[in-house]
């Protein structure tokens, strides 16, 4: 088989991604898995500090650590990971399903589609573009004696807001609603780290020569407009999924997550999904299972077993 020819690629190497490939490895299939970034998706991209609590056997461990040991574990099996190569196309052609990267082109009988929410969802708002507006928090210490407005009221924008103030930082969030969409365990962190919170609050633009200097806030309940000066702006609002690349492919979806089977298999023939992108239970327990079993599914098609 020639190096670009390939039975299974995987597309994206998270949870969801690396638990299809090692699936697929333990059926002694051929796999390759391709990942924009480094192997570990956004745990080890975006937020490497975080604490993973909710995936059986991992409690204690923070993202570098998981993901560092799933790696391992895939790589141990002899499965390739190519880093720093992105997808960019992906089209159906006859009985073969050809894979363009920045790189390669590559030739498979299935590809499975783990490639995570998207990207961030930005604001809309004049300044965004300024020096020291992030939409993700690699490094919490990078932070310290700073303030910082994180905007989202959600589990992501509330661990941030909580891992910034104990790294000394001065965080402070502002959220449109009244209330959270998290978790207990989150908002109550959020409220031991002494995080002062603005409800009902939305920014209105984000200030500056260059960087970020101060912030227009609006009470979307009196109108009242407010000024408040930060060093930086993590923006945490959600995630928009990458609408151009699924609609090139030509995949079904619905609210912008792709739409598969019992099976995990999309409407195109040879192509599956998992994970995020499905966007059942966005965690890891659900990445996982639903990896191993596109993984399971992308191995029954290429290979036909007797017991299929």
């Amino acid at each position: 088989m020639d190096a670009k020819e390939r039975e299974i690629i995987v597309v994206g190497a998270g949870p969801a991604g690396l638990s299809a490939a090692l699936t697929i490895a333990y059926y002694k299939a051929d796999v390759l898995v391709l990942e924009a970034a480094s192997a570990g998706g956004a745990l080890i991209n975006a937020y490497p500090w975080k604490r993973v609590d909710n995936y059986l056997g991992f409690s204690g461990k923070n993202g570098l650590e998981v993901t560092e040991e799933m790696v391992r574990h895939v790589r141990a099996e002899g499965v390739e990971i190519r880093e720093n190569e992105p997808v960019l196309d992906i089209k159906k052609e006859g009985s073969a399903i050809r894979v363009q990267t920045n790189r390669e082109s590559y030739s498979a009988k299935a590809v499975i589609l783990a490639i995570g929410l998207g990207m961030p969802r930005k604001l809309g708002v004049k300044g965004e573009d300024l020096e020291g507006v992030v939409y993700c928090l690699p490094d919490p210490n990078a932070y310290q004696g700073k303030r910082i407005l994180v905007v989202g009221g959600g589990d992501t924008a509330l661990e941030c807001a909580a891992e910034l103030q104990k790294n000394h930082a001065q965080a402070m969030i502002a959220h449109r609603r009244d209330s959270f969409r998290a978790t207990k365990k989150n908002i109550l962190c959020l409220e031991e780290a002494c995080v002062r919170v603005l409800w009902n609050t939305q920014v209105s633009e984000i200030i500056g020569v260059g960087k970020v200097e101060t912030v227009a806030l609006k009470n979307n309940r009196d109108g009242i407009e407010t000024i408040e000066d930060f060093d930086n702006v993590l923006i945490a609002a959600g995630t928009a999924p990458n609408t151009d690349f699924l609609g090139r492919i030509g995949v079904k979806t619905s609210e912008n997550k792709v739409l598969v089977d019992p099976d995990m298999r999309t409407n195109i023939e040879g192509i599956f999904a998992a994970g995020d992108v499905v966007g059942k239970w966005v965690r890891i327990p659900q990445a996982i299972g639903e990896g191993g079993l596109a993984g399971l599914n992308a191995f029954k098609y290429v290979k036909n077993p007797y017991w299929k």
